[in-house]
């Protein structure tokens, strides 16, 4: 889920810098803008929803946005198109925790539709019974592991795009210094 929110911030951020550039710059980065929101809304949707929404679908779009993107920096259009290569890298390890995620609750839909058939061993079933279910400090826990790792990994894919050059540092100010607008 906040793989999500971290594919989408880096696909925004690569599409708006690629909206200056010539070519099919124009195109990439409606592409890549379009994306990114997608991918923030789907990651909100998630976080409230508790759960992977639309786990197929899902799974589709990120192997889709995978294979394009891919394809994009493979055939080497990638700087021409002014998108940063290696936020888009970021992002595309994003979405692959993302289809893992839509993969992984496919597949245990499918194992609870199996055992309620009957279809399982009484062995499997019992073995896998033995599950319980993830406590509130676990699930706090493992949010924050999330966070902070969605945090390691966007901060600086953000820092290498466009937007992320022409941000400004830490520590300084817009325009002038505030010591400099005292003393005028």
């Amino acid at each position: 889920m906040f793989a999500a929110l971290g594919a989408g911030l880096v696909l925004t951020a690569v599409g708006a810098g690629a909206l200056g550039a010539s070519g099919w710059g124009t195109a990439a980065a409606v592409a890549l803008l379009g994306s990114g929101l997608a991918a923030l809304g789907w990651g909100v949707a998630a976080l409230r929803a508790a759960r992977v929404p639309a786990p197929g679908g899902t799974l589709v779009v990120s192997l889709v946005l995978i294979a394009a993107s891919g394809a994009v920096i493979a055939s080497g259009a990638a700087p021409a198109a002014g998108i940063a290569v290696l936020p888009l890298l970021a992002a595309d390890l994003f979405l692959v925790v993302v289809a893992f995620g839509a993969a992984a609750t496919l597949r245990a839909r499918r194992e609870r539709r199996a055992d309620a058939a009957g279809v399982r061993g009484a062995a499997e079933a019992a073995a896998r019974g033995g599950r319980t279910a993830r406590t509130p400090a676990a699930t706090a826990v493992g949010m924050v592991v999330g966070a902070a790792l969605v945090a390691a990994l966007a901060t600086p894919a953000l820092a290498a795009t466009e937007a992320g050059g022409d941000a400004v540092p830490h520590g300084e100010l817009h325009g002038d210094s505030h010591e400099d607008s005292v003393h005028h």
